[in-house]
């Protein structure tokens, strides 16, 4: 159902990104507004891929990757950047000054 109404990221994929690993994913549609593809992820499309992405990269690439990847979700996909976006979706059905309680 999720998947339907748009893009379904797993949320692993932004905690790893979050504390620096570098990524490689699979691609799939709508991974492109998440991250820069090559910059910030990289993916493969077969195991083949992903063993050369692993023999291939060096060291200082992969630390690029996971701290690019990492800024990325820091200042755009955190739990504070959905509520402030589930907020603005919701503002328009809103009346008047809305308090909740605690209960």
């Amino acid at each position: 159902e999720i998947v339907r109404a748009g893009y379904s990221p797993s949320v692993r994929l932004f905690e790893a990104a979050a504390c620096g690993v570098p990524i490689i994913s699979d691609s799939w549609e709508g991974l492109d507004s998440f991250f820069e593809i090559g910059q910030d992820i990289l993916v493969a499309r077969d195991a083949a891929e992903a063993s050369a992405i692993l023999r291939g990269t060096d060291d200082a690439v992969r630390e690029r990757i996971g701290q690019r990847a990492r800024a990325r979700v820091l200042a755009a996909h955190t739990s504070a950047h959905r509520a402030a976006e589930l907020e603005e979706y919701v503002r328009p059905y809103v009346v008047g000054d809305v308090k909740v309680r605690a209960g």
